[in-house]
């Protein structure tokens, strides 16, 4: 998954030079020297101990008056290192997705508040990673986080065209999260409304194309049903019939769904 370009790091770049203590220098060059190895255990060692490091000075005791200006500007940079050794764990998670839950409980431990723990991209690989462990209701909570925090505002420091990028992936893996998982609770109103949303977000994607179709045409099956509604029927069957055309483990089943629903409209006044 595509990591979103964030601020910060040209933020850290431009502190000015007189008020990098040593210790925060010490710690934000460590910690970005891990980064590229990828280690997971030694990176949440080492933005611990940036965060801990930044905290001294977020929270130290205001100096005298002549001291204030580079105070406050000391407290400033020891603010952006501890916010980087969020984004550390945030993009470590999206590179190592089967270690997702465990960094996303680490950055919540560091700061309950921090921006990146509502990050549609992070919220995504942690729905995906629900699903594998088939925990459905977990992975519905995500993906209704997904759909609620796509709607918000750019986060501080993204760009407009990297927001859009990523929450539309991401908006479109929520809404067919949550319609896979409605429609197989047999919950077909919502299922249908959700898998609808996701279509156009979702399009050229087979692997996700496919079962989308599939559900949309179980779910509208039953919706017809339930109304006596023929057009709902027939297009229930296209869905079907759409999803059969494309080659993955719906598509027997979709072909022969198609056919009955097709049946089904014939019978229908």
């Amino acid at each position: 998954m595509k990591l979103v370009a964030l601020s910060v790091g040209l933020l850290l770049a431009s502190a000015p030079f007189v008020v990098r203590a040593d210790d925060l220098d010490d710690a934000l060059a460590a910690l970005k020297a891990a980064e590229p190895s990828k280690d997971v255990a030694k990176i949440k060692q080492l933005a611990a101990a940036a965060h801990e490091t930044a905290k001294k000075w977020e929270t130290a005791t205001p100096p005298t008056e002549a001291d204030k200006e580079n105070y406050e500007a000391r407290a400033r940079y020891a603010l952006e290192v501890d916010t980087y050794s969020e984004y550390a764990l945030y993009a470590l998670a999206l590179q190592e997705p089967k270690d997702a839950a465990d960094l996303t409980a680490t950055i919540e431990k560091q700061n309950p508040k921090s921006k990146y723990l509502d990050m549609p991209d992070l919220l995504s690989v942690l729905a995906d990673n629900a699903l594998s462990r088939k925990q459905p209701d977990r992975a519905l909570s995500y993906a209704n986080r997904i759909i609620a925090e796509a709607g918000k505002k750019v986060p501080e420091g993204i760009t407009e065209a990297d927001w859009e990028r990523s929450k539309n992936t991401a908006l479109g893996r929520g809404y067919w999260t949550a319609g896979v998982i409605l429609a197989e609770q047999q919950k077909f109103k919502d299922a249908d409304r959700d898998l609808r949303a996701a279509l156009p977000l979702i399009k050229g994607n087979n692997a996700m194309l496919g079962p989308a179709l599939f559900y949309l045409g179980v779910a509208n099956y039953n919706l017809s049903k339930m109304t006596n509604n023929k057009p709902r029927m027939v297009e229930a069957a296209k869905f079907s019939e759409d999803s059969a055309k494309i080659q993955g483990p719906y598509q027997d089943q979709a072909y022969k769904n198609s056919l009955a629903m097709k049946t089904a409209a014939d019978q229908m006044r």
